[in-house]
């Protein structure tokens, strides 16, 4: 009987030894290769609008923006460089959650020494797992997971290490739409004294991101863009007292309806969740103001350093003029 619980146990420990061999062999294997199929250019990157930022001038951008759709669809950069002069990029991406926003800041912060960061207060109520934030730490080491289908693609070049993140986003990471659907405004801002209750994971994420600007001498601040499908009172509430805990500035257009006059019925694409470029317009208007009234941040429009700014605007006004073309008022 001994004799057959050591030959069981001799078993369990080859069986043992091999399934940590072959983890460690699948292990290697990933860390090789993952560097072949990681893209050689930030155009190639997931949001590639937002990756635009990696392919900026070092220490030019003044004003870093994250958060959800909300924040691309709001904030137009080059309005902001046209009437004050202020650098600024969006790097928001379609339903981004805070782990995602604080990996987009720790990029940028390589190259960057913005002034501000501003966070679209909608990602604070946005849940997110474990899993996908330990995918996103392990990005770098670990891109065959998300960039797998590029082999494809793959070419000599992707056997090199090196990255050249040359792609210049002209709009900053802004998304330009014209297209409008009306939104009924009824019950919108409704007063009330609740708070909607935040993710349990999200406070300490809020925590830490704050703590990374602080770390590269940048001001944070929540921006909460107008939005009737994404926005109310009890969410106001719930961000305000954030706010005065962190001691951070807290603006809401939601509440600031002569200084962001939104009329709901033209300056929306999908009836009320975003705004169309014409609400975007007013919405960055007041926000530019708004900083440039703060005497924080320079105004550059006369530094030959960034003419790039002034080309980029021209281009701008073009890709406008061929929207308005096609500006639709949707059923």
């Amino acid at each position: 009987m001994g004799y057959f619980k050591e030959r069981v146990n001799k078993r369990l420990v080859i069986h043992g030894v091999q399934a940590v061999a072959f983890v460690l062999i699948v292990f290697v294997l990933l860390f090789a290769l993952s560097p072949v199929f990681m893209p050689k250019t930030n155009k190639d990157l997931r949001d590639s609008s937002a990756n635009g930022i990696l392919a900026e001038p070092a220490g030019t951008i003044d004003v870093i923006i994250v958060g959800d759709s909300e924040s691309y669809c709001t904030f137009i950069p080059l309005q902001m460089w046209n009437e004050h002069g202020i650098t600024s990029y969006v790097c928001g991406t379609p339903k981004q959650t805070l782990d995602y926003s604080e990996d987009f800041l720790r990029k940028a912060f390589k190259s960057q020494k913005p002034k501000l960061v501003v966070l679209e207060t909608n990602a604070i109520f946005r849940k997110f797992s474990l899993t996908s934030s330990l995918l996103i730490k392990a990005d770098e080491q670990f891109s065959i997971y998300r960039y797998h289908d590029r082999w494809k693609k793959l070419s000599f070049s992707d056997f090199s290490s090196n990255v050249d993140n040359d792609y210049i986003e002209n709009d900053k990471g802004y998304r330009i739409d014209g297209s409008v659907k009306s939104g009924n405004i009824s019950g919108y801002m409704k007063p009330s004294d609740k708070k909607e209750k935040i993710p349990i994971k999200n406070k300490p994420y809020l925590k830490s991101i704050i703590e990374l600007c602080e770390e590269n001498g940048a001001e944070f601040m929540f921006v909460s863009t107008p939005s009737l499908k994404n926005w109310n009172s009890e969410r106001h509430n719930a961000v305000a007292e954030l706010a005065e805990e962190f001691g951070v500035d807290y603006i809401d257009m939601n509440t600031l309806r002569n200084e962001v006059p939104i009329n709901w019925a033209d300056d929306t694409k999908d009836a009320g969740d975003h705004l169309n470029h014409r609400g975007a317009e007013k919405a960055t208007a007041y926000f530019g103001d708004y900083l440039s009234s703060r005497n924080i941040l320079a105004d550059h429009r006369n530094d030959i350093t960034y003419s790039d700014w002034n080309k980029a605007y021209n281009h701008f006004l073009d890709e406008i003029e061929k929207s308005k073309l096609q500006v639709k008022k949707k059923a």
